[in-house]
């Protein structure tokens, strides 16, 4: 019995242990960025509730056009940041790439509902002309009693009513199916011109002395962002003073969403250090 209660504990041990040495996927936000002429710097903030023991933090759905050299982290709790480290996570294109396949699947799929649909419209547009190209509704070497006539005219008025609506009905689906169409060739263009569909993890090895939560904010400098002024000029008459007024145009192509962010304007360069240049004299 003791020994059973031993292999119990050990093994219970073991799998504490082990779950403490998985990896603990880190939620983050992005709060604010700051736009250079070229480059953005981006800062992260997280809360996590941190168990104690050695494990890897992993930062996931960043950009994947991010500056190594640049990731800094900030922790405030009882732990101790042993090394951060980025990788390249291609799930993340995988997942798009199966977003193109279903898309794609779903623009087959309409393909083949409008091809039914030109079809019906043809069969109707037939029994149309076969319904006009048949109106006289005697032969050469007869005659038709007034109820026949009646009940001739009254068909036909009701057979093509019929025509005429269902025709109405396959032009209202060809154009909605047709602007679905368009809808899913604008997304898979979109998607088709992504070259690099990755994101980007950084992962941080740490050591929690105590569990609680702690405070991580998490900042790197990512390309493929840009912004540039432009100008309004607004004047009354030619009395009173002139008034110029700045607009900022921003683009980003990073990979990720900045929605609802501080974004802070810069004309710095961040490829520039701090250190200071050396002159060379010049001898006249």
């Amino acid at each position: 019995m003791r020994m059973l209660f031993t292999s119990f504990c050990c093994l219970f041990l073991a799998l504490q242990i082990h779950a403490q040495k998985e990896p603990q996927k880190i939620n983050s936000k992005i709060t604010t960025v700051t736009m250079f002429l070229q480059g953005a710097q981006v800062h992260r903030a997280a809360r996590p509730l941190l168990a104690a023991g050695k494990y890897n933090l992993v930062f996931n759905g960043i950009s994947p056009k991010i500056d190594p050299q640049s990731i800094q982290l900030k922790a405030d709790g009882k732990l101790t940041i042993l090394s951060v480290t980025h990788q390249l996570n291609f799930i993340k294109e995988q997942e798009v790439r199966e977003n193109i396949r279903q898309l794609q699947s779903q623009r087959d799929a309409l393909d083949d509902r409008l091809g039914q649909e030109a079809a019906n419209r043809k069969i109707y547009a037939e029994e149309e002309n076969m319904l006009l190209k048949n109106q006289a509704i005697k032969g050469d070497n007869a005659t038709l009693k007034a109820i026949e006539l009646r009940e001739a005219a009254d068909f036909q008025r009701q057979r093509l009513a019929e025509v005429y609506s269902k025709q109405q009905e396959i032009a209202r689906n060809i154009k909605k199916i047709q602007a679905d169409i368009d809808k899913i060739e604008k997304q898979l263009a979109t998607l088709n011109e992504q070259q690099n569909l990755s994101t980007s993890d950084v992962v941080v090895a740490v050591d929690v002395r105590e569990a609680g939560n702690a405070n991580l904010e998490l900042s790197y400098l990512v390309k493929a962002s840009s912004w540039y002024p432009s100008y309004d000029i607004r004047v009354k008459d030619i009395s009173q003073p002139l008034v110029l007024d700045m607009k900022a145009n921003v683009t980003q192509s990073s990979g990720e969403d900045w929605t609802d962010v501080k974004l802070f304007l810069s004309t710095g360069n961040p490829d520039e250090n701090g250190t200071r240049p050396t002159v060379a004299s010049w001898y006249l």
